[in-house]
């Protein structure tokens, strides 16, 4: 018998008829391929998936990104095997979510799958996950299931829940929104609220904001970190290794990771704010126009026309990038080279230009892999904040519950009726900041946190995780004195894009691995007597000081924690930037001032996850209402959106404080 035609093809050209017949149309399963499968034995045998793992590892990269997994899992991740497993588990997901049986047993593997698709999307992913309707399946899920198996009539943070929001958010832009009628608004805004408004019941962060100094001690047990218990559990909240249920292990490019979800709340926030921002704030008759107008109006206070329209023009609530499928053929040659090093990401004195979309969110990838333990303390850990992030004008929303409604909230066990926007009553009000963000590089020493150094629970969170210290600002400079010490004072660098700081392997204590305790640098060439001064009051006294050289080390703000090999021998080379210590200090402009009220502000970011505290002191006209101090936190979502709560300092550190949500993005004016 003569030969078949197709067999005497040799098998690169079939392999390659394969390829283009699945990329023909290389969104959604290439179905076509099977049908090539199916013709004879002989064709199968020599392109199935168990005998050609090649052949489908250049489909996937195809079809799908692969640049995050090269820098967060290094090349020899990339290795075919690895790809052709990957190829095989996406497009089973895709299925899956495609079918949009929101019911599956495996809808939360489905959801984790889909959270990092998106987590490593520049473009091809996204498409992918639209292909499959992600967005109608995610929605129809929170409609139909978010308030199963309540826990006395309240909505649970499972994980199942927390991803079906955090993706309902990531497939959210603007024509979604336009499109949605003002009862689903209203319907999705009823299913969210218990999340972003009862603080004291819905973790927001991965350890509790009031430590400082993570991971705690192995013999602080979680029993003696409690410091009350009221009807909804115990407060502070806590999460650990012991809940397991909280942690999804998965088998990903071969590699076996073990996650923890972001926080339910702040996918809940920015879905709550994107649609509140479409209704525009207005203001009462007779408002005058401008300024200019107002100036006329003896004791006029307040904002203006001109005030609320600055206000509407932005959004807070900043959508997720979606990518763009071909956009590595928009970057130079150099550009190129740096993706496929994997090097694309922020560097200190870096732009703020991220080549691939998918490294706005390496911060919160970290996270995942990394903070589900306040115990733990992982071999390997990258950057949990990116240097430079919060530099700008930040604007957003916030709301205010009524304080006495919301603290009524706390010894109620069940879901009360009539609960809503106004019950308790809720008000907006805009949020504008404008920060500086100093450095303090190695050799120099940070400042201690605050609190009370006999309390396990109190690292200072009441004033940004500052003990009281007075702060001199000059020449790109900032000089912080501890004022309970007064042997100590620190010098920070001021970021500013596109300049590299003083980093030098010669003086870097991370670099030279020192192990000791370092020595307190006390500049001498900051002695203007016209240096700005800000005095910043703690409630406590202040511990000894400490070396903290292997904490930052440890979350990658100065530096690697060294080399690693992966099984498959990769080296994770170290890459110090010297910075021991993140700082803020900011001010709102005199316009925003002068309409929505005058604020300092002093913040600190948590090496141990990014955590960002800004303390807002007030100022201006203390017969302004609004002017009580408070404290924000919150994360930097996707290098976007600062997502989180402000809480009040009406109460002490060990009890359940006054809180209400808020989302910013940053201006590029």
């Amino acid at each position: 018998m003569r030969t078949p035609f197709l067999l005497a093809v040799p098998r690169e050209i079939l392999e390659q008829i394969v390829r283009e017949t699945a990329l023909d149309d290389p969104v959604g399963i290439p179905s076509d391929v099977l049908s090539i499968l199916l013709s004879c034995k002989a064709i199968n045998n020599a392109l199935s998936f168990a005998t050609n793992k090649d052949l489908y590892a250049r489909i996937f990269k195809g079809m799908f990104d692969i640049d995050a997994a090269r820098r967060r899992f290094g090349h020899r991740a990339l290795h075919s095997r690895n790809l052709a497993s990957q190829f095989r588990q996406q497009c089973l997901t895709l299925k899956r979510i495609r079918s949009q049986d929101i019911y599956s047993p495996h809808v939360l593997e489905d959801f984790w799958i889909a959270f990092i698709m998106v987590m490593e999307n520049d473009g091809k992913n996204r498409e992918q996950l639209d292909w499959a309707g992600l967005p109608s399946f995610v929605n129809a899920f929170i409609r139909a299931r978010l308030w199963e198996q309540t826990v006395n009539g309240w909505p649970v943070d499972s994980p199942v829940n927390t991803l079906a929001l955090w993706l309902l958010w990531c497939t959210t832009d603007s024509a979604s929104l336009s499109s949605e009628s003002f009862n689903s608004h209203q319907e999705l805004i009823s299913l969210v609220l218990p999340f972003l408004i009862v603080a004291f019941k819905y973790p927001a962060y991965y350890a509790p904001d009031n430590h400082f100094s993570l991971p705690l001690p192995t013999d602080l047990e979680r029993d003696e970190l409690v410091s009350l218990v009221s009807v909804h559990g115990p407060f502070p909240m806590y999460r650990s290794s012991q809940d397991r249920d909280h942690v999804f292990s998965l088998t990903y490019y071969n590699h076996m990771l073990h996650l923890v979800p972001p926080p339910l709340p702040s996918a809940a926030k920015l879905l709550y704010f994107s649609r509140r921002e479409m209704i525009e704030l207005q203001g009462p008759p007779g408002m005058p126009v401008d300024r200019t107008a107002a100036n006329l109006i003896p004791n006029f206070r307040g904002p203006t026309q001109e005030d609320l329209h600055d206000v509407n023009s932005h959004k807070g609530a900043r959508f997720v990038p979606r990518g763009d499928w071909d956009w590595k053929s928009q970057l130079t040659s150099d550009e190129r080279m740096r993706e496929e090093d994997g090097t694309s990401h922020w560097g200190v004195g870096d732009s703020p230009k991220l080549l691939a979309t998918s490294a706005l969110w390496d911060n919160d990838w970290e996270r995942l892999n990394n903070c589900w333990d306040p115990w733990s303390r992982p071999p390997l850990k990258g950057p949990v904040y990116t240097p430079g992030t919060l530099s700008g004008l930040w604007q957003g929303r916030m709301l205010v519950p009524d304080e006495g409604g919301y603290l009524g909230l706390v010894p109620r066990a069940n879901f009360p009726d009539g609960f809503g926007e106004m019950s308790p009553f809720m008000s907006t009000w805009p949020i504008f900041m404008r920060l500086k963000e100093y450095h303090c590089v190695s050799p120099q020493v940070p400042v201690q946190h605050g609190g009370d150094p006999d309390d396990p629970l109190d690292d200072g969170i009441r004033n940004a995780w500052f003990p009281t210290v007075q702060m001199l600002e000059n020449n790109d400079k900032c000089i912080v004195m501890d004022t309970n010490h007064d042997d100590f004072r620190t010098e920070h660098e001021l970021y500013i894009e596109g300049r590299p700081n003083s980093h030098s392997q010669d003086t870097c204590h991370i670099c030279g691995g020192s192990s000791g305790m370092m020595s307190q640098v006390a500049p001498s060439s900051y002695q203007d007597p016209e240096l700005q001064t800000m005095q910043i009051d703690a409630d406590v006294d202040e511990p000894q000081h400490a070396d903290f050289e292997d904490l930052f080390e440890y979350a990658g703000l100065g530096g690697s924690s060294g080399l690693e090999s992966s099984e498959d021998g990769d080296e994770y080379e170290a890459s110090c930037s010297g910075i021991r210590d993140i700082i803020f200090t900011g001010e709102t402009d005199p316009k925003h001032g002068t309409a929505w009220g005058r604020f300092t502000f002093l913040g600190r970011v948590r090496p141990w996850d990014g955590l960002v505290a800004l303390v807002r002191l007030p100022g201006g006209r203390a017969d302004q209402p609004g002017r009580t101090r408070w404290v924000f936190r919150g994360y930097i979502h996707y290098g976007q959106a600062l997502v989180g709560s402000w809480r009040g300092l009406t109460q002490d550190i060990d009890s359940i404080p006054w809180e209400g949500p808020f989302v910013a993005s940053r201006r590029l004016d």
